[in-house]
């Protein structure tokens, strides 16, 4: 993304690295308007690949090519800058953000400090626990990140043509201007190899998993090694005069342009991408390069001094942009708006060019100064200082998170506290002590999880299928139980494994996140489909063969399902449960299911944590709102059959209006779905209440 002095020759190059980063940033910013503009980032993708060859190639023909020095020049060009947003984001981070951000996002920050951005993204894009994350300010270092990849990696293929070349000059007579050119057809064999399995691997992993496809180096080489073949390609009419390739260089530009125009204002986010719809873009900006256009392409439209100051800062455009549209709103106390958004880019534009003048420019000037060596002492020295920054902030953020739920422990035995303020039947339970009280803090509720979710007990991932019980509560117990499900099942796991425990109960927990326990299918992509498919006909058969004299489950309300043409949604949904359940319940095994948790307003712990709320009133939604279709209860009323049950704790959660989010001094929510262990805890007398009953007292 990047560019030096030398790439100021090519306004055609600086033209379209503006047209890149006005698409990422006006996509950014106005997503529901420009709805492609992320291809912004394969245009860089392609521009970087050909630069960098091309840069590589004089080299090794002007005999002077070093990997070292090579990777020297591009921390020099690329280091200052990007180091210096990280640190003042850093800061902006510390100043601005509520602190349950903090492990995450400064986790990003060390992350793009060591170029693993896109690494880390793609980890998180299959980690079922980390679909509650919030993007945070530096998610945009995930292209730098694979840039930063390809520039470790192609030097050393080049190193490695050169290796080949020489061997085949030794068994060669070709003349001596044979003999020097020898590598390039090694290199481009060699690359186009990259290119061809590079370019497989993204159309097949974008349709296995786009969200991991996405992000990853291996699905995005073969963007930089387009732009890379280019340099081995001569441009059009190289060998003309400027006036005799005007005319079809001019159109074959123009085409290239309008597949750019065209990607940026056609795609959208339901477009299967990277895969094999990158190659529109790609193949836009690899016309417009190898065009290299002069006529009123670059003297007209590009030539503008606009345009080519854009191209110029465009590095330093795309580095500021998207810290400021994160943290503004934390600012100014509300999401953006146009005259935010307006601002943003005057800001982004003005900081660009002083980083441009003050930071970029300087260094450049003075590289033949600099020597391979000091120049990666100095880089190191620079990235460890922001390293230092970001990993005191994920101490800091661990250590308040520590402190506040440890806390939590002297208010749980609290008369009235949680959910035995709100009995299902009689009066409600009132403590003024607990008035205005929420714990665990808003702030750190997001680590309020079972540690059975953490821990050995985790459930599975994403593309396992294979189910994997875990015991606690009473070894050798004389009562069986199983709890099974996907994350909303987990989530009472802790206050089970205490009633099994008490009551002498074995306990076997099974989880798949985003998999609900049900003989038919939600919406969801094709892998976790087929591993969901798998693990739980595996877990059925688990659960027969386990003898087991009871099996909780539940699953998270507010899902798509795919019912076939012709069959409504209430039927499909409730019937596939019914069927799985009745079945279980044939070979003598007890089924209650737990009716779903409400779903709680967009942000709710932004919004407990916001100056002068009342956590005693604020914050509530609607039980129209906060009650999305759950079809377990339904699909108890289809059964009608005394072993198989529904425990529904709904009016606990609400009142004839509104469903609380604070509840008896107790947190409910730890994100936008899940309840906090604290106040699932205290769900503890509700649910013994109405299983002990089905399986009798301890049978030992």
């Amino acid at each position: 993304m990047a560019n030096d002095g030398k790439t100021a020759l090519r306004a055609d190059i600086q033209a379209l690295r503006a047209v890149a980063v006005l698409a990422v940033v006006l996509f950014h910013l106005w997503p529901n308007r420009l709805t492609g503009g992320y291809v912004g980032v394969d245009v860089f993708f392609v521009i970087s690949g050909f630069l960098i060859t091309s840069h590589i190639a004089r080299d090794v023909d002007a005999g002077r090519f070093s990997v070292t020095t090579f990777w020297a020049r591009r921390m020099l060009r690329l280091l200052p800058a990007s180091l210096l947003v990280l640190a003042v984001t850093a800061g902006g981070v510390w100043a601005l953000a509520p602190i349950q951000h903090w492990e995450q996002w400064f986790r990003e920050i060390a992350a793009s400090g060591l170029y693993a951005q896109n690494w880390i993204l793609a980890a998180d894009a299959v980690d079922y626990l980390a679909a509650e994350n919030v993007t945070s300010p530096v998610q945009h270092y995930w292209s730098l990140s694979a840039e930063e990849q390809f520039y470790l990696v192609w030097p050393l293929l080049i190193g490695l043509s050169l290796l080949v070349g020489r061997f085949l000059r030794r068994s060669s007579s070709a003349g001596q201007a044979g003999r020097r050119e020898s590598w390039r057809p090694v290199a481009a064999g060699l690359l186009t190899l990259v290119v061809v399995v590079s370019l497989v691997t993204s159309v097949v992993w974008t349709e296995a998993d786009q969200a991991f496809a996405y992000f990853i180096t291996p699905t995005r080489a073969w963007e930089f090694g387009a732009g890379a073949l280019l340099a081995f390609v001569p441009a059009w009419g190289r060998s003309r005069t400027a006036a005799g390739r005007g005319g079809p260089a001019g159109v074959v530009a123009w085409v290239g342009l309008a597949l750019i125009v065209i990607s940026a204002i056609g795609f959208t986010s339901t477009t299967p991408f990277p895969g094999a719809w990158a190659a529109v873009p790609v193949l836009g900006t690899v016309l417009v390069i190898w065009a290299r256009a002069t006529d009123r392409f670059t003297t007209g439209l590009a030539g503008l001094a606009p345009v080519q100051f854009l191209g110029d800062v465009s590095y330093a455009v795309y580095l500021w942009h998207w810290p400021l549209i994160v943290l503004l709103p934390y600012a100014t106390g509300h999401d953006l708006r146009t005259g935010d958004k307006l601002a943003i880019l005057a800001a982004t534009v003005l900081l660009a060019w002083a980083t441009r003048t003050w930071i970029e420019k300087p260094v450049l000037r003075q590289r033949h100064r600099f020597r391979p060596a000091p120049t990666f002492i100095s880089a190191a020295v620079a990235t460890a200082l922001v390293l230092g920054v970001a990993l005191a902030g994920v101490h800091a953020a661990r250590e308040h998170v520590r402190a506040e739920l440890a806390a939590v422990a002297a208010l749980t035995s609290s008369e009235c506290f949680g959910a035995a303020s709100r009995p299902l039947s009689g009066p409600s339970c009132v403590n003024p002590d607990l008035d205005g009280v929420a714990v665990p803090a808003p702030d750190a509720a997001h680590s309020d999880v079972p540690e059975l979710f953490r821990g050995r007990c985790a459930g599975t991932s994403k593309t396992d299928s294979q189910p994997k019980p875990c015991s606690v509560g009473a070894p050798d117990g004389s009562v069986r139980v199983a709890l099974i499900g996907d994350s909303h099942a987990v989530q009472y796991s802790a206050m089970l494994a205490s009633i099994a425990e008490r009551n002498g109960w074995e306990l076997d927990t099974y989880s798949k996140g985003a998999c609900p326990f049900s003989d038919v299918r939600r919406a969801q992509d094709d892998v976790l489909h087929a591993a969901c498919t798998t693990w739980i006909e595996r877990a059925k058969v688990m659960l027969v063969e386990g003898d087991y004299d009871l099996v909780v489950t539940s699953q998270v309300s507010g899902v798509d399902w795919e019912p076939p043409q012709g069959t409504s949604t209430e039927e499909f949904a409730e019937g596939g449960l019914a069927s799985l359940w009745s079945g279980l319940a044939d070979r003598g095994v007890r089924v209650v299911a737990v009716a779903d948790v409400p779903r709680p307003m967009r942000g709710v712990l932004d919004c407990l944590q916001e100056p002068e709320r009342d956590v005693t009133t604020d914050c509530r939604v609607s039980r129209a709102d906060g009650l999305l279709y759950d079809p377990q209860p339904g699909a108890v009323e289809r059964l009608n059959r005394p072993d198989v049950t529904l425990l529904d704790l709904t009016d606990v959660y609400c009142d004839d209006r509104e469903c609380l989010p604070v509840i008896g001094g107790a947190t409910v929510y730890r994100d936008s779905n899940h309840l906090t262990n604290t106040f699932a805890r205290t769900l503890e007398p509700y649910f013994e209440a109405g299983l002990v009953p089905l399986v009798g007292a301890d049978r030992s």
